[in-house]
């Protein structure tokens, strides 16, 4: 196998980890799960996407080899994605979350958040100087809308998350944002450029701290190696 099959093998595997089972056909998840892991499965799961992006999923990896670097999400797998996504739209209600005093509506908003996340959300500012106050006051009428609904909230940080996503992806290429939004099973008016809470650089700062992380792990096991021998 040449080198630029490997390549080409190894962006359609990290294709079709991050797409949304809902852009795969009617499959079972269970059958899914085993058709991501078998040629002939791929081969099916692919001609079932294709139909959905046709473009995204055009047999060519040199549009996505120029945004290798800046863009790791692009080798996520679509459990990554989802958790990015998440905690994008909890950056996003980070100031309505940081207004709540209230002693149960701050143990209920962090067990839908889950701990990180909400930790997160107290310390994270991503405004450069004082937040909008109109961030501020969309975010809490998102909460009041929520109310003790868990499953609203976590659809809405979700929603909010997306918009925020895809919006990076948009600024950057529209086949980045075509390509993301086969993560989503449903997916927002696009575009979503102009519908954003977060700052521009904001995304662009979590990807590359989220790409040291990696680098950080990935060189773990090596310097462990190292000690013992």
């Amino acid at each position: 196998m040449n080198a630029e099959c490997s390549v080409r093998q190894q962006y359609a595997r990290a294709l079709l980890d991050a797409v949304h089972p809902a852009r795969c056909g009617d499959l079972p998840e269970s059958l899914l799960q085993r058709a991501r892991h078998s040629p002939l499965g791929r081969r099916h799961l692919v001609r079932a996407a294709l139909r959905q992006a046709p473009d995204v999923f055009a047999p060519d990896q040199e549009r996505w080899q120029a945004w290798r670097d800046d863009e790791p999400w692009l080798q996520w797998p679509h459990a990554r994605l989802q958790a990015f996504t998440q905690e994008l739209g909890t950056l996003a209600l980070g100031p309505a979350l940081r207004m709540l005093v209230e002693r149960d509506a701050v143990l209920f908003v962090r067990s839908v958040l889950g701990l990180e996340n909400w930790r997160r959300a107290q310390h994270a500012n991503p405004w450069a100087g004082s937040v909008p106050e109109v961030v501020r006051q969309m975010g809490s009428a998102v909460l009041q809308q929520c109310s003790h609904d868990a499953q609203a909230l976590s659809e809405a940080l979700q929603e909010r998350g997306k918009i925020e996503f895809l919006a990076h992806a948009e600024r950057r290429h529209e086949h980045l944002a075509a390509r993301l939004a086969l993560a989503y099973a449903q997916v927002p008016a696009r575009p979503c450029k102009g519908e954003c809470w977060l700052p521009t650089a904001a995304v662009p700062a979590l990807l590359v701290e989220q790409q040291t992380l990696d680098e950080e792990a990935a060189s773990a096991p090596i310097a462990t190696q190292g000690r013992i021998e």
